[in-house]
Order: C-alpha cells, then sequence, then structure tokens
C-alpha cells in the first residue's frame, strides 16, 4: 500500500513542459497577422499556449532583435527554442505541420519514414 501510495505522489509531481507560442506583430501590419487558431491547441496531450504582442509595446532589447515581423516564437519551459519569422511580403505562413515538425525535433520524437516500397 506504501508503494501505491509513492507512486501516486511521483506520478503527480512529474510536470509537464509548458509550450507557449508568442506572436509578434506591428500595429501597421496587423493585417498579416497569423491565425493562431489554424495552429496545434496541444502537443502529444500538452496543452499550447497562444499569446499575442505588438512590436510598439516590446523593450527595447527585444525590438532590435526583430528584423521582419510578424514572427513567432516557440518557448518551451519560459525559454526560446525556435522562431519563424516573415519574408519580404511581412507575410508569414506557418502551419500546423510546420509547427509539430519543430515540436518532433525539440523533443526528439522519431516519426516512422514514409518511404514507399515498389509494391505501393
Amino acid at each position: 500500500m506504501n508503494y501505491l501510495m509513492i507512486l501516486m505522489m511521483f506520478l503527480f509531481s512529474v510536470q509537464q513542459p509548458e509550450i507557449k507560442l508568442l506572436e509578434i506583430n506591428a500595429e501597421w501590419n496587423k493585417r498579416n497577422d497569423v491565425k493562431l487558431s489554424t495552429l496545434p491547441k496541444e502537443y502529444n496531450g500538452i496543452p499550447i499556449k497562444k499569446d499575442y504582442a505588438l512590436l510598439e509595446n516590446q523593450a527595447p532589447q527585444l525590438k532590435s532583435t526583430i528584423n521582419a515581423v510578424p514572427v513567432i516564437i516557440l518557448i518551451i519551459d519560459g525559454k526560446l527554442k525556435f522562431q519563424w519569422t516573415a519574408d519580404l511580403s511581412f507575410e508569414l505562413k506557418l502551419n500546423k505541420e510546420d509547427v509539430i515538425e519543430v515540436l518532433d525535433k525539440t523533443f526528439k520524437v522519431n516519426k516512422p519514414s514514409r518511404r514507399r516500397t515498389s509494391n505501393q
């Protein structure tokens, strides 16, 4: 019985990582906002939080690191892990699959190969 209690305490104490997608865009470029609702809501059962911020409201240190907007920043447990940045058109085309691919690499998830055989 004591082992069961210890196991239950251990399982409840294991925390899931916090995953966040932060979009930063400029007021003048709001027409090119990324549709955050089209990006994944969760990854392997872990909720993905989504936030939006305007470049104009950011600290000078952050402003100086952003070359083009919009930018989507992937933050895991408070650490920047990846970012997607717009091209010269100031548009960012990002889809669910792109985000999942980066999350798989970040969490080192191996996906089965999709090689075609001659029988297909």
